[in-house]
């Protein structure tokens, strides 16, 4: 039996489920086209942060003059920043020939709107918005504030561009089902589950904050597919890619039963090497072999909330049985 692992995501017909979330390794265009070469069916280029550019050039700028010299400095600088990323986003374009998608993160309406615009402009084939903002986590801020901006950017995006958009959530959200329905009534095409924060950790002895551990575990892949089995279930007609804890093909299969459409590596690109992404192709297709699955169609949400005996172990919150 011939098995077809083809997919689709936000609106993009894929050859295979696995896509390379925005990273180091997705930010030129050599990157690119070897992660193209390597299987890959799609690519989210590293994301380009509004707060990062601001910084830098600020940093830049102080670093060579003071006053008004310093705060033309800071654009004109912020403004090549902007213009090298332009140039990237035209050259992976025109070096690979799969689905590329490129993520902005921004938290000005400003910057959401001029970043889609030139993303669009370069002929990507989608967006990705990365949407986290812990900065607000404030007793100040009132419940649904976070969301709204979160709809806000949405929408000011999908005003300047008609690209699919697809956003990138972070877990510390108060109710993902709800705000994962106003996503799509505001034409968003596909979710990722979940964002990972910058990781942090903190030095005793110098009593510092450092940076924790970057890569992902296996560990990391219980949260986001848990929501990926109840979301695909309570929100329908709306695409989901699973992230973060992804490091083996069976991690995919896992997905793809509790209701995503895709996935995106990372952290096991870095562990193991590029040349995992074929292993990953074949053995998943072996798999479908041998369940008898001849598209990947055939089973994706199979284990997600819809299913009664799934939602009870997808909502349990405590340990029936514990064995150490």
């Amino acid at each position: 039996m011939a098995t077809n692992i083809t997919t689709s995501y936000a609106g993009l017909t894929l050859k295979n489920p696995i896509i390379a979330a925005a990273s180091p390794l997705t930010a030129t265009a050599d990157q690119c086209r070897e992660l193209e070469k390597a299987g890959v069916a799609a690519i989210v280029i590293k994301s380009i942060f509004e707060q990062s550019i601001a910084h830098n050039a600020h940093r830049l700028a102080d670093m060579q003059s003071h006053g008004e010299e310093a705060d033309y400095l800071d654009a004109y600088i912020g403004e090549q920043m902007i213009g090298e990323w332009r140039t990237t986003l035209r050259e992976i374009e025109a070096a690979t020939t799969i689905p590329i998608i490129a993520s902005i993160a921004c938290h000005t309406t400003e910057a959401w709107v001029r970043y889609a615009k030139i993303a669009t402009e370069e002929r990507m084939d989608a967006l990705e918005l990365n949407l986290m903002n812990i900065g607000l986590a404030s007793k100040r801020t009132d419940n649904g504030t976070i969301e709204q901006q979160f709809i806000d950017a949405i929408n000011a995006v999908r005003s300047v561009s008609t690209l699919p958009i697809t956003v990138k959530l972070a877990v510390n959200l108060t109710n993902p089902a709800s705000l994962a329905e106003r996503m799509k009534a505001c034409g968003v095409k596909g979710i990722v589950l979940f964002n990972r924060p910058y990781p942090i950790d903190i030095d005793i002895e110098k009593r510092e904050y450092i940076a924790g551990h970057t890569l992902s575990c296996l560990s990391d892949l219980s949260t986001p597919l848990r929501w990926t089995g109840l979301l695909s279930a309570e929100v329908s007609n709306i695409d989901y890619a699973l992230s973060g804890g992804v490091h083996t093909w069976q991690d995919v299969v896992k997905a793809i039963l509790a209701g995503a459409s895709a996935v995106q590596l990372c952290s096991t690109l870095y562990n193991s090497g590029l040349s995992l992404v074929q292993t990953m192709l074949h053995n998943i297709a072996e798999w479908q072999e041998a369940q008898n699955e001849e598209t990947l169609e055939g089973y994706r949400g199979k284990m997600n909330a819809s299913k009664e005996e799934y939602a009870n172990e997808l909502k349990r919150i405590q340990y029936l049985h514990f064995k150490a």
